[in-house]
């Protein structure tokens, strides 16, 4: 029996009632996202005239994404339209006193922390939009993979609009411009009419939305997260080694186009992905996927040059967004409707949980070794995840 079925087109995602007015705002606001890192590096760069400064803030702000589950719970809990702008305008407004005042390092870092706490978790709100307007339809996949695409999209994009602004302008001004973005894209989504769907959904959490661990406490969201971790490990694994190959060859730049190379599969991944309805089990769906990935690094591990190792590496990255849009799903068959957001939070806590961890483990094969064997390492990884989540399926159906 196939595993798939037609879907819907993403036309029919868009012409959903609301769906454009909801979904041009929502990737507004989340281009901010696209744009600050290196506007925030450079920045603080001037202000200081210290890169250890710079490099510490733009740490301390990802160190800040950590809170990113609760907010999601207070927007769970009390709904978008009450959150998300309070966030937003705080943390816009930490940016613009970032971006205008200079000061001291110490200072700097406190409020970039404060500004990285109150950051607005726009993706997973927009995850749970989209919940709501293909609810009753057969859409909800592609709509993800729409989602999932436009946020590889907007993250080329986006360093790219802040290299130009710093270019014209200056890097302050491109830390304003992800300032206007967050704020002005946060307030034109939760003023969409959907919105008020997500606070109706609010309205029937009762207090069994309030318990400490959140959807933590479901032994499938848990699964999910395990398997997301070691996959964001391995996958991690491959941006390092990518980067230690360029080095060595004395080419450092080039790390940049084999990564674009492995975001364009993953955009095309996600594309045709979406194409179909896919009805084999999350695990079995999952499994595969990662097994693309890990063939990839072992394959990257032979690889004897820059062109071929992108090349390579773009091919596997075919199944970059298709795993995070099965794992989505996976997160929302397991948990109830008023935990989703919060849910879909602890997926992206656990991809940068993973992707650090990946990040040491391949540093210190590198230093050690070779990249060669930091790709091996990497695909050695995903093939033990992929074949222990595929075993695992295979053992729940047949009990």
């Amino acid at each position: 029996m196939s595993g798939t079925t037609r879907a819907g087109s993403y036309r029919a995602v868009l012409l959903l009632p609301s769906a454009l007015r909801t979904f041009v705002p929502a990737l507004l606001g989340r281009l901010s996202y696209g744009l600050l890192p290196l506007s925030l590096l450079f920045t603080v760069r001037s202000s200081t005239g210290s890169f250890t400064t710079a490099g510490a803030a733009v740490a301390v702000f990802g160190a800040a994404s950590l809170s990113m589950p609760f907010k999601a719970r207070l927007v769970d809990r009390y709904s978008q339209r009450r959150v998300l702008p309070l966030l937003a305008a705080g943390s816009s407004a930490g940016l613009v006193v970032v971006a205008t005042a200079g000061t001291t390092p110490a200072a700097v870092l406190l409020l970039v922390g404060a500004t990285g706490l109150l950051a607005p978790p726009l993706g997973p709100s927009m995850r749970s939009n989209w919940r709501l307007l293909t609810e009753g339809t057969a859409l909800k996949e592609r709509a993800y993979a729409l989602d999932a695409v436009s946020e590889e999209c907007l993250f080329l994009a986006g360093p790219l609009i802040a290299g130009t602004l710093m270019s014209v302008v200056s890097a302050p001004a491109a830390l304003r411009c992800s300032a206007a973005l967050m704020l002005v894209g946060t307030l034109a989504m939760v003023t969409s009419p959907v919105t008020t769907r997500t606070a109706a959904v609010v309205a029937v959490a009762g207090a069994a939305g309030r318990q400490m661990l959140g959807p933590l406490t479901i032994p499938g969201l848990r699964r999910v997260l395990v398997v997301v971790t070691g996959a964001a490990s391995g996958l991690s694994v491959a941006y390092v080694c990518v980067a230690g190959v360029a080095q060595h060859a004395g080419r450092p730049g080039s790390a940049g186009y084999v990564e674009a190379a492995i975001a364009l599969g993953s955009v095309a991944g996600g594309l045709l992905w979406a194409r179909r309805t896919h009805t084999r089990p999350w695990t079995t769906q999952l499994g595969g996927l990662i097994a693309v990935l890990a063939a990839g690094l072992l394959a990257a591990s032979f690889a004897p040059g820059l062109i071929v190792l992108g090349v390579v590496l773009g091919l596997a990255g075919v199944a970059v967004a298709p795993m995070f849009v099965v794992v989505y799903l996976a997160a929302d068959d397991v948990t109830p409707p008023y935990q989703r957001t919060e849910a879909s939070t602890w997926i992206n806590t656990a991809n940068n949980l993973g992707s650090a961890t990946g990040s040491a483990l391949a540093g210190l094969v590198i230093d050690h070794s070779t990249p060669s064997w930091g790709f091996l390492a990497g695909g050695v990884l995903l093939t033990l995840v992929a074949t222990t989540l595929t075993a695992s399926g295979r053992l729940t159906t047949i009990g």
